[in-house]
């Protein structure tokens, strides 16, 4: 079952788009709290939550006696405003985002050449294997999970947070989404291609060639999206 989204979500969602869009600059002071709610149809507690929500995404901040002034979130938000900013529109943020996810990707299996057991490998290489003949949203979910595993093994809860971003960000637009399995065959292949590198226990070559093999995946999800 599917569940409507809080109000307090919906109002942190108008305000943080119109912050996104422009139409408050950094710097700027928020409209009045009495006002503001009027404009979203709210509460004024519900504001105040949804106010927070965007303080916290370091979007805003309530000054004493000053109101609520935008920042200037390139200073002050961090990478979980990636999916955001996507969805928002700016797709041109799609090929630094792949660079960032590059650096994961080759930095998680390099650690994970350290630490993974071997029965660590065995039920990764299990999972490659289920993957072998998965196709649509199957595929899609499966190559987040088999990522998340990599990057579990690896030890490293940095890491792992950032990788909750990735997710959000690859889920926050269903033709990116789709565009990064453009060739389904490779991605497939790639499942148990990793776990022999694990199990090479060579995290240098494992790093250098994750990083290549993610170059040529990248570009063909950029030129996919850029086709007419």
């Amino acid at each position: 079952m599917v569940q409507a989204p809080r109000t307090v979500d919906v109002a942190a969602d108008a305000l943080r788009e119109r912050i996104l869009a422009g139409e408050f600059a950094p710097g700027d002071r928020l409209p009045a709290e009495r006002r503001l709610s009027e404009e979203l149809g709210i509460s004024r507690l519900t504001l105040r939550a949804a106010i927070a929500r965007l303080q916290t995404e370091g979007l805003v901040q309530p000054r004493q006696g000053d109101g609520v002034r935008v920042l200037e979130y390139q200073r002050s938000a961090g990478v979980e405003l990636l999916p955001h900013l996507l969805e928002h529109g700016r797709i041109e943020l799609l090929a630094p985002f792949l660079q960032l996810r590059r650096a994961l990707a080759s930095e998680a299996v390099a650690e994970a050449c350290r630490r993974a057991s071997d029965a660590d490998l065995d039920a990764l290489d299990a999972l490659a294997a289920e993957l072998s003949t998965a196709h649509g949203v199957a595929l899609r979910e499966g190559n987040l999970e088999f990522s998340r595993r990599v990057v579990e093994l690896a030890g490293n809860l940095p890491m792992l947070l950032l990788f909750n971003t990735v997710t959000r960000v690859y889920r926050s637009r269903a033709d990116v989404a789709e565009a990064m399995l453009v060739d389904r065959d490779a991605v497939r292949a790639s499942f148990p291609a990793i776990v022999e590198l694990i199990r090479r226990r060579d995290p240098a070559f494992a790093r250098d060639t994750v990083r290549t093999v993610l170059e040529a995946l990248d570009a063909a999800t950029i030129a996919t999206l850029e086709a007419p």
